[in-house]
């Protein structure tokens, strides 16, 4: 089994590579055209200096680019274009950190194509409709959880701030 196991592997591995390097393309076509700034230009007007927006804007935007793409490609795509708006309203880029993680850890186990769904799936062998069921407590508290931290931005900083 062991060579079986290798190939399986060293194909899953090269598909993420794969999306990894055309996410990582992307990134940087849309950051030498300037899009960010074109796409994001008239929201930083209107968010003005409001940090809670921007979080929401922010979060809102990994959630649902998570449910269906691999996290580390969205994050590859989003960041730069969110870049503008963080440096905008002043945000703590570690809290934004805590909120893009949180948002990718959701939205890759919420349906309908949340790639640890189908991890699931393929370890424990059951069909998908019996994994999503289970989903939907964990999703809200979860989502709970983002609004406390972009309410209570605090919360993420705290162990930072023993740092020094």
């Amino acid at each position: 089994d062991l060579g079986s196991l290798a190939l399986s592997t060293g194909m899953i591995t090269a598909v993420v590579f794969i999306l990894v390097a055309v996410g990582a393309a992307f990134s940087q076509a849309l950051g030498t055209a300037g899009i960010p700034e074109q796409l994001l230009g008239p929201t930083i007007e209107r968010v003005g200096d409001s940090q809670t927006l921007a979080l929401l804007l922010i979060a809102v935007a990994f959630f649902i680019g998570c449910m269906f793409v691999d996290p580390i490609v969205v994050i590859l795509i989003l960041v730069p274009i969110f870049k503008p708006l963080i440096q905008a309203t002043g945000l703590d880029p570690i809290h934004v950190g805590v909120i893009v993680t949180l948002q990718a850890a959701i939205g890759s186990a919420t349906p309908p194509f949340g790639c640890d769904i189908f991890t699931a799936i393929a370890v424990f062998r059951r069909p998908y409709m019996d994994v999503i069921r289970g989903t939907p407590p964990f999703v809200f508290i979860l989502l709970l959880a983002t609004v406390i931290l972009i309410m209570f931005p605090q919360i993420s900083l705290f162990l930072p701030s023993l740092g020094g």
